[in-house]
């Protein structure tokens, strides 16, 4: 009884620490990266550059022929291009010439590749990652970026970098792309990859998503674990020792009624929950009046490289502005894939796999969920079902978005059958769809062997909706 009087004491006083260091996170929306400057930061990783990359990008073969792809283990197109883009960012004889959205669309029928960031990343940022050296007037052109296109026609070769607004052509004449082409050439005569077709070609409206019309391919059958379930005692003191960089001896342990584990050294805390969450704390023990985001990535790239014990897959979905008590840093977010597919997880407390909050040089928090692909005997691998299309999807559930795009407009009504016929609505609807993209979701119930379902997630009006790749039905929306 006493020790556990001690434990719920020793316990509370450390509650009450980290209390008193950590205030609330505030965003800042609208703040502009203020400084770049990376004189006093280490060298760039392989993790970072691999972190900062599209979440899917289109193939235009021409002659309204495209197709999607999600990852880039298969065939290396990114990793390919990137060093083109490094020339292309870093040349002192580019070209630049604005263009409207209507050329930038007809430029996507042609030979080209086109990679889809996240969400819109710093032009210097992206070049600095790149270890260019001097950005030249691309970046003062077109600070930011969320889309970048490579010409792989039979003209000299050219490139596009955008954002919603702006549209940049880059010329580069000493540019050679004949690898990336005839690697462009060999999936186009392979014939194994699905159709996909844009919106504003398939329904005629302001929209330039690209969706498959028909599936042939099938999703790999994939099951998950909870790591933290599955450590023992000796295998968590191992993760605290990594994490705290210190013998066994100087590292405090309580262990939570439910099972779940707390560390603590000096003014850093280690939870390894039971739900499979890792938590990690350590307060700010300077002041960082200033934030900057090239050094505050280095950063939180070199700490995961040391702390997780894989990175495999994890791309950088989301930055953050933060601050704390009158100190400036980001809140990080990554995303996974699996076999080349983004995982969407389903536990609505941790809505991402790793989350970081990071001052500059100094990590303050680190978030991840431990979830690990089973490995599986071959004959179960494969899923012989052909998946529905998107616009299938969409067919089948648009009197749910009819109903919903209602509601998020605050449109009351008694019945919704005029308004499934009304075209009008039909076009504003599909329309306001933002995002659509094949995925896997993780519903995070069981510790182990739980299997992951395929889903079409569609972004609309600030809400996603997950629905079944095979059924359609809606299994998540957030």
């Amino acid at each position: 009884m006493k020790e556990r009087i001690k434990t719920i004491l020793l316990f509370s006083l450390v509650g009450m620490s980290l209390f008193l260091t950590q205030k609330l996170w505030i965003q800042l929306p609208g703040r502009v990266v203020e400084s770049l400057d990376t004189s006093d930061a280490y060298s760039t990783s392989y993790a970072l550059s691999d972190m900062i990359a599209p979440n899917k990008y289109i193939l235009n073969f021409g002659n309204k022929n495209h197709t999607l792809f999600y990852g880039d283990s298969k065939y290396h197109l990114w990793e390919d291009s990137k060093s083109i883009l490094t020339q292309v960012l870093g040349s002192e004889s580019v070209t630049t010439e604005e263009i409207t959205k209507e050329q930038y669309l007809n430029f996507k029928e042609e030979r080209s590749l086109v990679f889809y960031f996240p969400e819109e990343i710093n032009t210097v940022l992206l070049a600095k990652t790149w270890d260019v050296k001097d950005p030249n007037i691309i970046a003062d052109t077109i600070p930011n970026i969320d889309e970048v296109y490579v010409y792989l026609g039979t003209s000299d070769p050219f490139f596009v970098f955008s954002d919603k607004n702006q549209f940049v052509v880059v010329y580069e004449n000493n540019i050679n792309t004949s690898l990336l082409k005839k690697e462009f050439a060999k999936i186009e005569q392979s014939n194994n990859y699905d159709n996909y077709y844009s919106m504003r070609e398939v329904y005629d409206i302001e929209n330039d998503i690209y969706m498959p019309y028909n599936m042939e391919t099938s999703l790999p059958t994939v099951y998950v674990s909870n790591e933290i379930a599955t450590l023992d005692d000796n295998e968590k003191m191992e993760v605290a020792n990594r994490f705290f960089n210190e013998d066994i001896n100087y590292i405090r342990e309580i262990v939570e009624s439910n099972g779940s584990t707390i560390y603590l050294y000096d003014k850093k805390s280690l939870k390894l929950n039971i739900n499979g969450t890792l938590e990690y704390f350590h307060a700010l023990q300077d002041k960082v009046p200033e934030s900057n985001l090239y050094i505050s990535l280095s950063t939180a790239a070199e700490f995961i490289m040391e702390k997780a014990s894989s990175y495999e897959g994890m791309y950088l979905s989301s930055i953050q502005d933060i601050e704390s008590d009158g100190n400036f840093g980001y809140r990080l977010t990554y995303k996974y894939r699996i076999r080349g597919i983004p995982v969407l997880l389903g536990n609505r407390e941790f809505g991402d796999y790793i989350q970081i909050d990071v001052f500059n040089n100094h990590i303050r928090s680190y978030k991840l969920l431990t979830r690990r692909e089973m490995e599986l005997d071959l004959d179960n691998v494969i899923n012989n079902r052909n998946i529905l299309s998107s616009y299938d999807v969409l067919d089948k559930n648009y009197e749910f978005l009819v109903k919903e795009y209602l509601t998020y407009n605050n449109i009351i009504i008694d019945s919704i059958d005029g308004y499934l016929e009304d075209e009008t609505l039909r076009d504003e609807i599909l329309s306001s769809i933002e995002d659509v993209s094949l995925a896997y979701y993780d519903p995070n119930l069981k510790d182990k062997s739980e299997k992951l379902i395929g889903v079409w997630i569609v972004s609309i009006n600030e809400k996603i909706y997950a629905f079944n790749v095979y059924s359609g039905n809606l299994v998540f929306e957030r």
